[in-house]
Formats: structure tokens, C-alpha cells, sequence
């Protein structure tokens, strides 16, 4: 299997998550204001529009990466990066709360803070991942169009 078909999968993959938990947060939006407020984090009359800005962001970020975008890959990253704060954060100070990453609802479904935690981890090495694969692909490609690739 080439690198480019796997990086190619795992881009779709990464995608398929951030658009899955931007879209069940879209079901709810309420239901994530209040999440986000759960971790005291934001000022209150700041809470919706943090909530869209990061509807919104996760959503480019899954289109991106499904469109193959390697600026995709580093808001993904940048995304996953800001989760792991907040969910470091609510950890540390020992919250018992939704972590909101998928939606939120019953609690029944949910993730623990800690749960979360691991899953943006190996989502964010993905990242990382995919992020030095598609440089390398680029810098072959470039050194290709410019007649310098090997023979």
C-alpha cells in the first residue's frame, strides 16, 4: 500500500470525526453553550459565540481534510491541541462534566473528561502523522515538477 492511499484514508477517517462531532453538536447547540459553560472557562455572554466559531471550525477542518487540504490538517491539530487544554483543565480541577466533544445528551453516551483526553491524543499524533506524510509528499512533488527528482 502506498503512503499517499493511506495518508489518503486517514485524512477521510480524521474528517469523518471532526464533521460526526460537529454536526451532533449542530443537533444541540444549546446543549453545547452549556457544556462549554461547564468548564468556566469562557465569559458567559461569549458562550454562543464560541460555541458557532467552534461548530464552525471543526466543520472546515473535516471538509478540508476530506478535500486532501494540508491547512486542514494543521487547524485539525490546532483544534485538538486547544481540546486537550480544556480537557486537561477540567481534569485537573477534578469536573465531573460532559466533555461536549460529541454532542451532548443523557450523559449515558457521553465521554469522561479523561476518555476524551486519550482519543484527542490520538487524534492530534494522527495529525502529526498525516501533517509530516503530506510535507514530504509536497516536497516530492515539488522536486518532481522542477526536474529534480530522481530518475
Amino acid at each position: 500500500m502506498s503512503h499517499s492511499f493511506v495518508s489518503r484514508i486517514a485524512t477521510v477517517v480524521l474528517g469523518s470525526v471532526f464533521l460526526w462531532a460537529g454536526v451532533l453538536k449542530l443537533m444541540d447547540v444549546q446543549a453545547f453553550i452549556t457544556a462549554i459553560g461547564d468548564f468556566g472557562l469562557v465569559w458567559e455572554p461569549l458562550l454562543a459565540t464560541v460555541a458557532w466559531v467552534m461548530i464552525g471550525l471543526e466543520l472546515l477542518a473535516g471538509v478540508g481534510l476530506w478535500c486532501g487540504r494540508r491547512l486542514a490538517v494543521g487547524l485539525a491539530a490546532g483544534l485538538l491541541s486547544l481540546f486537550l487544554c480544556v480537557l486537561g483543565y477540567g481534569i485537573l480541577l477534578g469536573l465531573d462534566i460532559e466533555c461536549g466533544c460529541f454532542g451532548t445528551g443523557d450523559g449515558s453516551g457521553s465521554l469522561t473528561l479523561k476518555q476524551a483526553a486519550v482519543l484527542d491524543s490520538v487524534l492530534l499524533s494522527a495529525c502529526g502523522w498525516l501533517g509530516w506524510l503530506m510535507r514530504g509528499l509536497a516536497v516530492v512533488a515539488t522536486r518532481i515538477e522542477a526536474g529534480d527528482g530522481e530518475d
